[in-house]
């Protein structure tokens, strides 16, 4: 690649990590309210939301899936058991393994959570046209997969890793 392209690609790169930055602030301030309302930090808030996708998953997947060490759920796990968000159960299928559930306190929280997100972010949409909204949704789905890829990826290499 010529040194022209590249730097075409390091700005038109930059420009697009700033705009993912910006576009992430803002749902700030919506989480912040819920977070503040249940006493919640962010990553739980997204653990709770996971959860309500995907009841009964383990640890593990709770871990891969929110991107941190498994030790690091354990602790979030802790906190919202404590607090009666989810409760904790022993695998039927895997007597070592734990599955993790909703409560109806979490249930709620996430649930809110989505749906006064969703009614925020439409009305950030409403002045998107329907081209420009799918033109959107076409790029975030390529990101994320882009995303999942690499983590898979990663994940791959730390099992590589540990069993060396």
């Amino acid at each position: 690649m010529d040194e022209k392209i590249k730097q075409q690609r390091s700005v038109e790169l930059d420009a697009a990590i700033t705009a993912f930055f910006q576009s992430s602030a803002l749902l700030d301030q919506i989480r912040l309210q819920i977070w503040d309302r249940e006493n919640l930090t962010v990553t739980q808030l997204r653990l709770l939301g996971l959860l309500r996708e995907q009841e009964g998953i383990s640890n593990a997947e709770l871990a891969d899936r929110l991107y941190v060490t498994r030790p690091s759920v354990s602790a979030l796990l802790e906190r919202l058991e404590r607090g009666g968000f989810i409760r904790r159960e022993v695998s039927q299928n895997d007597r070592r393994g734990i599955n993790i559930w909703l409560e109806p306190r979490g249930r709620q929280v996430s649930e809110s959570l989505r749906e006064e997100s969703r009614e925020y972010l439409c009305g950030l949409f409403e002045s998107l046209s329907p081209e420009d909204i799918t033109a959107f949704r076409e790029s975030v789905e390529k990101f994320v997969a882009s995303g999942r890829a690499r983590r898979a990826k990663d994940l791959a290499a730390e099992s590589a890793n540990s069993a060396s």
